[in-house]
């Protein structure tokens, strides 16, 4: 499972991310002939497991652990395959007999916790995900899955301290950086949510949510030249984009008093498909707001502002 981290909160399987790891177990019991087989389906779940064809995988693990319940690798990877498949109730129960005789295996336990997590056991989640931090203080991915879950279940200060010690370790983790940028914002510390929001926006220069995030902090905390700077970035990314389009006109029209660059961005965006009509009238009643009666008759013609609107506004 390959780690995915977005900014807002998107869970999926591939946001949490566990680890193949390889054991060599052999069973004393089995003959040489059984050992052999069950070694070969053992290795052949693995080729599956490498073209993420977990469904057989999980199919020649099961046989080798049938031939040889000595097959640890086997045990382990099936539990996996299980969890790989959206077999989240059975690979819980895999992990749990697994971890009966080996309940410290960090590895088994990030499994189980994602299991828990995707079959809607959050509350558990943390705790397993808790357990394995402890155990093993080198899985990141683990300690972010933990984080993200903290945070999703309102323990933000616990999952602040989680991206702290993160970043602490890596500082210029972007994921890290973007939940706590976003986790600092939703707090209203813009001017302190800034640096990990850029980081991760130098990080992902191709991310227009990234952009849109940063350039909403950085119009809260008072830097309107750096908002623009964003808004203008995502325009230059994604031309057809209204929202921004209109931010960057309004911006123009009430902080940077540019009359014919905010026209000009105020007419994109509706020829965009900009349509919100609370925001438009919005801007009319703006303080500072320049060339009034080109943006009342522009917003008139697209039908955006109310009767009332058109004739209090200056």
């Amino acid at each position: 499972m390959t780690a995915h981290r977005p900014g807002s909160r998107r869970f999926s399987m591939a946001s949490f991310t566990v680890i193949l790891v390889f054991m060599v177990a052999c069973s004393s019991c089995a003959t040489d002939q059984s050992l052999r087989q069950a070694t070969g389906w053992t290795e052949l779940g693995n080729a599956w497991a490498e073209l993420g064809r977990w469904d057989k995988a999980g199919e020649a693990w099961s046989k080798a652990i049938a031939i040889d319940p000595g097959q640890g690798v086997a045990s382990y990877n099936l539990t996996r395959a299980l969890a790989e498949a959206g077999k989240y109730d059975e690979a819980i129960a895999r992990s749990d007999e697994y971890l009966a005789s080996d309940p410290d295996n960090a590895a088994v336990l990030s499994i189980k916790a994602y299991a828990l997590h995707k079959a809607g056991r959050d509350g558990e989640a943390i705790i397993v995900y808790e357990r394995v931090v402890v155990l093993n203080g080198g899985d990141a991915a683990s300690a972010f899955n933990l984080a993200v879950l903290l945070d999703a279940a309102g323990r933000r200060p616990e999952a602040l301290a989680r991206y702290d010690e993160i970043l602490a370790v890596r500082p210029d983790d972007p994921a890290a950086s973007l939940r706590k940028g976003l986790l600092l914002a939703a707090s209203g510390e813009n001017e302190a949510a800034l640096p990990y929001l850029e980081r991760y926006v130098a990080a992902n220069p191709g991310s227009v949510e990234a952009l849109r995030t940063l350039a909403a902090a950085r119009e809260r905390a008072g830097r309107f030249a750096d908002a623009m700077d964003s808004y203008t970035a995502i325009v230059a990314k994604a031309p057809d984009d209204p929202a921004a389009l209109f931010a960057l006109a309004r911006l123009r029209l009430t902080v940077a008093a540019d009359e014919a660059g905010g026209l000009e961005a105020l007419k994109s965006a509706i020829a965009k498909g900009f349509k919100d009509e609370a925001r438009a009238q919005e801007l009319m009643t703006s303080p500072g707001l320049v060339a009034v009666a080109a943006v009342r008759a522009i917003l008139e013609q697209a039908g955006l502002l109310s009767e009332s609107t058109a004739q209090d506004s200056p």
